[in-house]
């Protein structure tokens, strides 16, 4: 047997899977969101669209990508670097973005949907590595914008218009 194979054949069914507790985060928070909708208490509604809708619709996004991130994880497990050692995380780009998510919550009110969004969107597209940031606002300006109109139109709620609504 080679040195490869006996490798591989060390190796329990959790090696290089640890990657499987992001799907476990978003079934968390598919949970977390189920139930709030399940507790939500909504008066008859006529529209197309109602409070529970993109509730719903987000839920159902999370347990899609958790399942295809789950398959995909389990086929193709991480494998070790050369000499067996282990890869790591890339802590900066998990820093920007939790920094980012974090800058978002504290915007929100003050800022506005629309700013504290594309920002938002920059930057975690920053966190995954791209550097075309005058590009990055520009297109978080365009779907925050996008999503505050979807709000506004379909749903007739309106998202924090912080220094917007000074105008």
């Amino acid at each position: 047997m080679s040195d490869t194979t006996e490798t591989t054949a060390h190796r329990g069914f959790w090696a290089g899977r640890a990657a499987l507790l992001m799907p476990a985060v978003l079934v968390g928070i598919a949970v977390f969101l189920g139930v709030g909708v399940a507790q939500m208490e909504v008066a008859g509604s006529e529209e197309l669209f109602g409070p529970k809708a993109f509730p719903l619709i987000t839920i159902a996004l999370l347990l899609v990508v958790a399942v295809l991130l789950t398959i995909s994880i389990i086929r193709n497990p991480e494998e070790p670097g050369p000499d067996g050692e282990n890869l790591s995380s890339n802590w900066r780009s998990v820093g920007i973005v939790v920094g980012t998510l974090v800058l978002f919550i504290a915007l929100l009110e003050t800022a506005g949907w629309i700013i504290a969004a594309a920002l938002l969107f920059a930057g975690v597209a920053v966190g995954l590595g791209s550097r075309r940031y005058g590009l990055l606002i520009c297109v978080g300006f365009i779907i925050s914008s996008l999503v505050q109109l979807v709000f506004v139109g379909l749903l007739g709620l309106s998202l924090p218009p912080g220094v917007f609504g000074l105008f």
